[in-house]
């Protein structure tokens, strides 16, 4: 799942960092750590965004308050804490982003590897991650927010594609 202000940012440092001849300066360092904190930041808001999505069509007030209440809760974006919070949806959800994982190592790896880096730069050890890393990261590491929003929605997909059981 791309994301516009990502993909404008990582635009822009790369233009800068190119323009200006900074690879491996301080420069490019501050950038980085910029960009992992945007990152961390944006892929927070969009796991709200689709649990909220999921939650969207629910009529019940006091069961739809409930729910957007327990998203407040949501700390950490490691896919290990997306799996935990798609189980709250059903073991089946979250038994299909597993299943989307396997074979996606790297994708996960990768998606992991932003989380952590920000983590060390939020905490004030600071990330040695270079801006091309971190870019491959991203680039790689995206479609793990796919895998989650399809984990999330797949009941919706079956529900709305289930032929009705007609009798005769």
């Amino acid at each position: 799942m791309r994301m516009e202000r990502i993909e404008q940012a990582l635009e822009q440092c790369e233009a800068h960092l190119s323009s200006t001849s900074t690879y491996g300066t301080q420069i490019e360092n501050l950038l980085t750590q910029s960009l992992l904190v945007l990152m961390y930041a944006e892929f927070e808001q969009k796991i709200e965004s689709l649990v909220q999505e999921r939650y969207s069509s629910i009529t019940d007030s006091p069961i739809k308050e409930f729910i957007r209440s327990c998203t407040k809760t949501i700390h950490g974006v490691k896919t290990s804490d997306m799996a935990d919070l798609l189980f709250r949806f059903g073991r089946t959800c979250k038994e299909r982003f597993k299943e989307r994982k396997k074979g996606n190592e790297p994708a996960e790896t990768s998606y992991n590897n932003i989380v952590t880096n920000r983590h060390d730069v939020a905490h004030a050890q600071g990330s040695h991650a270079t801006f091309r890393e971190v870019k491959r990261f991203y680039e790689e590491g995206h479609v793990i927010l796919d895998f989650f929003r399809e984990a999330l929605f797949s009941e919706v997909y079956s529900a709305k594609i289930q032929l009705p059981n007609v009798s005769r």
